[in-house]
């Protein structure tokens, strides 16, 4: 199996955890609402406007980072890549079309094609979404 993390001190090692500390501070706690209303996502029409606000600008920096690759760093699947399929997913759970991003589409969409993807995906169920 690939290992999931770069050797220590090395450009690609940092790269990563760049990734991830981007994808953990600035697009997944914008996934957060107040004014969500019994799950964890937003399901009010008023939350969803919000985080699409909060969480499309991020999108696009993602969306060039994509540009001419399928992972973000090394053209490796590594951690990040892992954690982004996850922020897409929600994407997806949400009803937020991607159709403005369309590396992110195809990253989202090599992901589902993964047999373990596959397999978390049938056990997380239906989306959560109010418009699914």
């Amino acid at each position: 199996s690939l290992p999931l993390m770069a050797d220590y001190a090395t450009e690609q090692y940092w790269q990563q955890r760049m990734w991830l500390n981007y994808i953990a501070t600035e697009l997944h706690k914008n996934f957060i609402s107040p004014f969500r209303k019994g799950n964890w996502l937003p399901n009010t029409p008023e939350s969803q406007d919000l985080v699409r606000s909060r969480v499309f600008p991020r999108l696009a920096y993602i969306e060039k980072a994509l540009a001419g690759q399928s992972f973000l760093v090394a053209n490796q699947f590594i951690a990040p890549d892992a954690y982004l399929f996850v922020m897409t997913n929600w994407c997806r759970r949400l009803a937020f079309s991607l159709t403005d991003f369309p590396n992110l589409d195809r990253f989202d969409q090599h992901m589902r094609q993964d047999p373990a993807m596959q397999s978390v995906l049938k056990q997380e169920g239906k989306p959560h979404s109010s418009k699914a």
